[in-house]
């Protein structure tokens, strides 16, 4: 027994080991915090460039209750949050969760701000203060919506996430999602404005193409980094990864909108269909690149520990 037990503890030293902490049990909180975080910084960045308050006002909540909320509840000790903000601590200068962490409490108090006199003072609109909120908004929103990537490129254990492509996944991802969303939104009201579809056709190839590339690199990186690719391709990730993150969040959405770019018309059964397929995928990406994230062995192995 006892020697069984220091086989399985000393298994991560000689094979390539799963995270667990981001993805399993309470790790599930982070999981659903980073689909959000991309979720509300691509749609407060998309409405922000159509001047949608609804829309702005929707990913601040997002942030807050989807994103913020669980990230709080992850820590253990929520109420204690403000350790981590400066001038309490200085891990800020080195960490990028800390600075996630910045970054997303300036967005909310900038964007609280600018959505309060956006709401209930008039003569705000168009002033100096408006265009200061305006920038301050949509650049935390940014640093917000990508420091995940970066704070994942920088896990060195596990080289799959290792990568100076990540963080522009991360950003590409997000403004994809801002764009359905700001869709979505469009049809609440009765009005999908034609050039925001235009877009979202485009990123949608875009993230495609990235995503492709990003998988691509990922096996000339390491064996661990193709270890984590195959799982994805053809493992045991693979149906979540072809089925959620490449049918529903890229071929079921890009093909809608092809079809209603060619008919000339754009029925709302459809659009609903590819919003709710590209919001499935947004979730099955995170779900599939954290799930893949192998940590690499300690020691030197051979090939056959891949398999």
């Amino acid at each position: 027994m006892a020697l069984r037990q220091w086989m399985v503890t000393h298994e991560w030293m000689v094979k390539p080991t799963p995270q667990t902490e981001w993805i399993e049990g309470r790790g599930r909180l982070i999981w659903l915090a980073e689909v959000a975080n991309s979720l509300g910084a691509g749609l407060y960045l998309v409405s922000l460039f159509y001047h949608n308050f609804w829309g702005m006002a929707a990913a601040w909540l997002i942030i807050v209750f989807l994103k913020m909320l669980p990230h709080l509840l992850y820590l253990g000790k929520p109420l204690r949050f403000w350790r981590m903000m400066p001038p309490f601590t200085r891990a800020w200068r080195t960490s990028w969760l800390a600075r996630g962490f910045l970054f997303t409490t300036l967005f909310m108090g900038f964007v609280f701000i600018q959505l309060v006199l956006t709401r209930f003072v008039p003569a705000y609109a168009g002033t100096s203060w408006d265009i200061t909120l305006q920038v301050l908004g949509g650049l935390t929103a940014f640093l917000t919506g990508i420091y995940s990537g970066f704070a994942l490129s920088y896990c060195r254990s596990v080289p799959f996430w290792n990568s100076a492509l990540l963080p522009q996944v991360f950003l590409l991802v997000g403004i994809a999602d801002g764009f359905a969303l700001i869709m979505a939104s469009g049809l609440a009201s009765g009005r999908v404005d034609a050039s925001a579809e235009t877009i979202a056709r485009i990123l949608l190839i875009a993230n495609a193409i990235i995503i492709g590339v990003y998988l691509w690199q990922a096996t000339y990186i390491s064996k661990t980094a193709r270890y984590s690719a195959m799982l994805l391709l053809k493992g045991r990730l693979a149906v979540p990864f072809w089925a959620g993150v490449i049918a529903c969040g890229i071929v079921i959405p890009l093909s809608i909108s092809l079809f209603t770019l060619a008919s000339g018309t754009a029925p709302a059964p459809l659009l609903i269909t590819a919003i709710a397929a590209h919001t499935v995928g947004a979730f099955a990406f995170k779900y599939v690149l954290l799930k893949a994230g192998i940590h690499s062995p300690l020691l030197p192995v051979t090939t056959s520990a891949y398999h």
